[in-house]
């Protein structure tokens, strides 16, 4: 009979498989960070030749606005919020790496602060990215930690982990 029972050997097998999966989320989502927030970014004088109104459902059955989404003749796509661009000539400033809309500008007006979509603060995306990787650090640091956790810790680590990654990905999706 081993010291272990056969959960625990499947933890001891699996754990460092699960750590090196969350270290890849990691490093990648600190890579998009890296990229929307520290990197240089590049400008491009660009034209809107698409716009969509996001709609949800108000008071009374009534439709509100949420946000504004762009397409661009070079192909860019950023959405704003509340707000919408009016002009269709734009100057707009995006990421090295993944080519993320940070800024967008026109002659009359400067949308930066409006925009909802990537890694902006105003997008709920920044936030999901957010809580995923504090969650993974917490992750990380439980599964290494020299104290034993329960079979059922184990399993809530990897699923919670899990469905913030699906949730981050589909707001890439959306947004």
């Amino acid at each position: 009979m081993s010291k272990y029972s056969s959960e625990d050997e499947f933890i001891i097998k699996n754990k460092k498989v699960i750590v090196y999966l969350f270290l890849i989320v990691a490093f990648i989502i600190s890579l998009l960070f890296f990229d929307y927030f520290i990197l240089p970014t590049s400008k491009t004088k660009d034209t809107i030749i698409y716009s969509a109104v996001q709609t949800a459902g108000g008071k009374n059955g009534s439709k509100q606005k949420v946000s504004y989404h762009y397409y661009t003749k070079k192909g860019f796509t950023f959405s704003t919020a509340k707000d919408d661009v009016e002009e269709s000539n734009i100057e707009i400033e995006y990421s090295l790496l993944f080519k993320s809309v940070t800024k967008v500008n026109s002659e009359k007006n400067d949308y930066t602060k409006l925009l909802s979509n990537d890694l902006s603060v105003n997008g709920i995306q920044f936030y999901f990215c957010t809580v995923l990787l504090f969650s993974i650090a917490i992750s990380i640091k439980i599964l290494l930690s020299k104290k034993g956790f329960s079979e059922n810790t184990f399993y809530n680590i990897i699923c919670f982990n899990s469905f913030m990654i699906f949730i981050c990905l589909y707001m890439t999706y959306l947004f």
